[in-house]
């Protein structure tokens, strides 16, 4: 009996991150296709994906037209036409600071530090912010502290001096800190 339950947790193990990516990939699948799906009904040109099709376009449209000066300014103009509406711009503000901090040109994410709190004990963070401001005093840097198995986290303010810098891919730190360290060499 141990062998066979030994032998089904070991197909459980397998089978869970297989079962969870696809379904994570089915999930958005019907997501992108479902957007225009009613809209592509009604003209008679819907078949299974091709919503998905018309998303990937219309967002790749959408980056075409941005890059246009003229387009540009009409969308910065939006953008501050929905920063000024009260709670709207407050939750469309942190969205598109967040997704913006994942671009190239950001630093986001993108400096994985080791915050020294004694000889033995050490914090893996993200270094988000090493300006001074209002909220980070002279001489201290702000580091996110993520959260493993999960995408919540802390913020703590550091002094610079407890923090040192690692060259290690953003991918590779977010992999290994969200999956608490567990996360084997050969999978990076």
């Amino acid at each position: 009996m141990k062998k066979f339950i030994g032998v089904f947790l070991k197909g459980l193990l397998v089978l869970t991150p297989v079962a969870i990516t696809f379904y994570i990939l089915y999930s958005m699948f019907l997501l992108t296709d479902g957007l225009f799906k009613g809209m592509l009904e009604r003209a008679g040109l819907y078949f299974p994906g091709f919503g998905v099709i018309v998303t990937l376009a219309v967002i790749f449209l959408v980056g075409l037209l941005a890059s246009n000066w003229l387009t540009n300014r009409f969308l910065n103009y939006l953008d501050k036409i929905f920063n000024k509406v009260p709670l709207l711009g407050s939750i469309y503000g942190i969205i598109k600071d967040t997704v913006n901090s994942f671009s190239a040109n950001k630093k986001g994410f993108s400096r994985l530090v080791v915050v020294n709190m004694s000889n033995e004990l050490k914090l893996l963070g993200f270094l988000t912010n090493d300006e001074e401001s209002a909220f980070i005093p002279k001489g201290y840097v702000a580091v996110y502290l993520m959260q493993s198995m999960q995408w919540a986290g802390n913020l703590i303010l550091v002094p610079e001096e407890k923090v040192q810098q690692l060259e290690v891919s953003s991918e590779d730190a977010l992999k290994f800190i969200a999956s608490a360290g567990l996360l084997s060499k050969k999978a990076t």
